[in-house]
């Protein structure tokens, strides 16, 4: 992969700030389906929790915190950019990113922090706005170490999520079928991160399973750790599994990347 200044990566994140703006109908109908989401599983978690106030070792207020922090977190890990990287890829657009004096991989990760900075801010207003609205309890770290450790294991959600999209785009220099592959991983993922629902509800042995994967690791531990499920020891053990997630696919991704680029013909162009 090709290296650049920083500063041409400022410009790259610029432009796709503008870009998400460009196409505003576009931008409020993806919020309106994030709202419509979280509306939707608050009062799922509300009626399951009406009778004791707890559900599956949660309180109520746990619940709640846990569908609208997820609602952030969702903007702010999960991207669209690397999405697109197969279809380029198939259509042969890829090919001007090869003579661009900038590493594709650099370039899509800017693009798409541009996308998600946006979108998290205006999930974090979503929620507090229909939180006053709907006048409900949240939960807040309960000390300032609480919130450092649950942005750091967010910030390596963000990037453990980035490096497995962008591989699962890659599998595009070897099939023109790539997108069903990428529609069942993005299923896939957000089932076993937990971005609907705590992980640890389910069976003991799902639980366990699922914990092997480093899905968890993108939503389900980052709110943990922001809930103060688990303490600051386990939050620095969850950090250090992300980081060694991080560690582990940095240069798989890169392997497949060079791999990728010996196949890759331009074809469609």
């Amino acid at each position: 992969m090709q290296t650049c200044s920083a500063s041409k990566y400022w410009v790259i994140f610029k432009i796709g700030w503008q870009q998400e703006l460009e196409y505003r109908f576009n931008f409020f109908l993806g919020r309106l389906r994030n709202i419509i989401v979280m509306l939707l599983l608050y009062f799922v978690w509300l009626t399951l929790t009406s009778v004791s106030g707890r559900f599956a070792g949660y309180t109520r207020s746990e619940l709640i915190t846990y569908v609208f922090g997820i609602n952030v977190l969702r903007s702010v890990v999960f991207g669209a950019q690397t999405k697109l990287v197969a279809s380029e890829i198939n259509e042969g657009a890829f090919s001007k990113y090869l003579t661009m004096p900038v590493s594709h991989f650099m370039r899509t990760f800017s693009v798409e922090l541009a996308q998600r900075s946006l979108y998290g801010a205006t999930s974090l207003l979503e929620v507090l706005i229909f939180s006053y609205l709907l006048r409900v309890e949240l939960v807040f770290p309960r000390n300032l170490m609480i919130l450092t450790l649950s942005i750091t294991s967010v910030a390596l959600a963000s990037l453990l999520y980035f490096l497995m999209s962008y591989a699962m785009s890659l599998v595009a220099f070897w099939s023109r079928e790539a997108m069903g592959p990428r529609f069942l991983f993005d299923w896939f993922v957000e089932f076993a991160s937990g971005a609907y629902f705590p992980l640890d509800i389910l069976s003991p042995a799902l639980f366990e399973a699922l914990g092997f994967l480093p899905f968890a690791s993108i939503i389900f531990l980052p709110m943990q750790i922001y809930l103060g499920r688990i303490g600051p020891s386990g939050a620095l053990q969850a950090i250090l599994l992300q980081v060694g997630w991080v560690i582990l696919l940095s240069p798989a991704v890169l392997s497949v990347w060079k791999r990728g680029l010996r196949k890759y013909t331009g074809e469609g162009m």
